[in-house]
This record gives C-alpha cells, sequence and structure tokens, in this order.
C-alpha cells in the first residue's frame, strides 16, 4: 500500500498555526497578539481535520487508526513531558501522581498541556457518525440543502457547547470552575470546524479557487483585521448573543482568510516538515520555551 500523496496547503495551514499555538504559550505575549490569532488558530486545525477526512473505514478500523495517530502520541508525549518536570524543570510543579492525574482529566487550565490532541481524538468520534448521516442517501434532503442542514445541526451543537462554557457559574465543580475535561467540553466546537472543512472540500473549494486571487485575498484580511480590532480598540462590550455570534463570524472569516493564504503561499521543505510534524512541536515547544526564557532572565540578571 502507498502513501496517500500529502495536500500542500494543508500543510502550509498547519505550519501558520502550529507558530501561532507556540506565540500564545510565550509569556511576552500581548493581548494584541492574542486578540488576532485566537478566532482561527486552533478552529483552522479542526477544519484542515475534517478537509482530508475521507468517509471509508468501518468503525472498528476508523477508531483504532485514530487511536494509534492520535491518543497514543498524545500519551506517549504528555507523560513524558511531565516526567521531564519532575527531573529538570524550570517552573513549580505538583507530585507525579497529581500531575499525572489532571493530565487523564484533562480539566481547561489543570495540567492540560497537549488538550489538543486528546480534544481532536474524542470529536472525531461524533464527526465519523455525523458524516456517515451526511453520506447517507435520503431522497427527502438532497444536494445543497442538505448541506445548509448538516452545517446547521453542527453549529446548534456547537453552540450549546459554547453557552455551557459561558453560562454555567464559576465554582460548578470541586476544582474551582465550570470546566468540564477539554475532549467533552470542546468536542462539538471541535466537530462543528470539522464539519465545515469536510463539506468545503465536496462544495465550496472550487468556487473559493476562482475567487482566490491577490485582491479578494487582501479585502479578506483587511476585513478580518477590521473585525478583530476595532472591537478591541473601541473596547466595545456586546451583550451575549450578539458576541457569541460575532465569535463565529470572526472565526470562519480567519479561517477562510488562513485557507485562502495557504493556497497562493509557495511552500518550502522547512514549511512542509513543521506543517507535518506539528505534534512534536505542540508537545514539546513549551520546554524549549522554558529553557529560553530561563536562560535570558538569567542572563539579564547577570547583566544588570
Amino acid at each position: 500500500m502507498g502513501m496517500s500523496k500529502r495536500i500542500v496547503w494543508v500543510d502550509v495551514v498547519k505550519y501558520i498555526c502550529i507558530l501561532m499555538v507556540m506565540l500564545s504559550h510565550l509569556e511576552a505575549r500581548t493581548d494584541i497578539w492574542n486578540t488576532f490569532y485566537t478566532p482561527f488558530f486552533l478552529s483552522a486545525f479542526f477544519f484542515v481535520s475534517g478537509y482530508v477526512y475521507k468517509p471509508k473505514d468501518r468503525f472498528k478500523q476508523f477508531i483504532y487508526k485514530k487511536f494509534r495517530q492520535l491518543l497514543i502520541p498524545w500519551l506517549v508525549f504528555s507523560v513524558f513531558d511531565l516526567l521531564l518536570s519532575q527531573i529538570f524543570s524550570f517552573n513549580e510543579h505538583e507530585s507525579l501522581l497529581t500531575e499525572l492525574t489532571w493530565n487523564f482529566l484533562q480539566i481547561r487550565g489543570h495540567g492540560d498541556g497537549i488538550w489538543f490532541v486528546a480534544a481532536l481524538f474524542v470529536a472525531f468520534i461524533p464527526f465519523y457518525f455525523f458524516i456517515r448521516w451526511y453520506e447517507a442517501k435520503n431522497e427527502k434532503i438532497v444536494g445543497y440543502e442538505k448541506c445548509v442542514v448538516a452545517i446547521l445541526i453542527a453549529w446548534i451543537l456547537s453552540l450549546i457547547s459554547v453557552l455551557y462554557a459561558r453560562l454555567l457559574p464559576d465554582g460548578t465543580f470541586p476544582w474551582g470552575s465550570a470546566a468540564l475535561p477539554w475532549h467533552i467540553e470542546y468536542m462539538f466546537q471541535a466537530m462543528f470546524y470539522m464539519v465545515l472543512g469536510y463539506i468545503f472540500k465536496q462544495k465550496f473549494e472550487i468556487p473559493l479557487d476562482r475567487w482566490n486571487n491577490q485582491a479578494v485575498c487582501s479585502m479578506l484580511c483587511l476585513i478580518y483585521l477590521l473585525l478583530v480590532f476595532i472591537p478591541y480598540v473601541s473596547g466595545i462590550t456586546l451583550p451575549m448573543a450578539l458576541d457569541v455570534l460575532y465569535d463565529y463570524i470572526v472565526s470562519i472569516i480567519g479561517v477562510t482568510t488562513v485557507v485562502m493564504i495557504a493556497k497562493k503561499v509557495p511552500s518550502n521543505r522547512y514549511i512542509n516538515y513543521v506543517g507535518q510534524n506539528t505534534l512534536i512541536y505542540f508537545a514539546l515547544h513549551g520546554k524549549v520555551y522554558s529553557l529560553i526564557q530561563t536562560v535570558l532572565k538569567k542572563s539579564r540578571w547577570r547583566i544588570i
């Protein structure tokens, strides 16, 4: 069996987004940076995961494949990080048993360093069955009508998840917040963008490619920047219902912009390598950051 050919622009999207992920974890990050990349840098990962999905395996084969590709690497890298922290750490940490417990629970803000990989694995489960329903023959709902219905259902499930996170009061659970394990709380939010990626490949990629030129891409970038920064600069606070809708709109425009840019950016071996190995960068960049930041701080103290 030969290896399937990689899609270059997908690796470019992943390259762009993993850079944003690493920037988001810098101590020196700013609110302006956070405002810029937050709407798209994780959503785009889920989008391309849905884009490259091919519904050909039975569930047993499918889940075994995802277990090997996602859950085992998550387990290996997350436990490796914790063990390394016990031996070689620049920050305060708890006992190994406590950190392992939080690692398996994956509660937001509590030892959830590689939460994204576990969340993606779990999101693939409802996504698998959702796409089976979507691809099943149905004489009552066909074509673009079925496409719209599928997106609407996926969005409603995602919206329920968002409203849960927004409405439940802090202190709901013993860990002092309303946060569920990432892979449960974020499951349908992730699935929504995966469904968008899958349907984009089927229905919207060719029309987008026809319109994807420098002028249109520049205009979309400008719209994205205006939508992101005008509320930030002006200090406007939207009512919750409008704020939730605004977040979805900005996120979808951000993902679309990144996809359009990725389709036009010439790739190279470095971009391809990083895009193909984002899990390694996601798992290990924290330790590299800690080392560099500690060395720089100590160097600064010596200079002073």
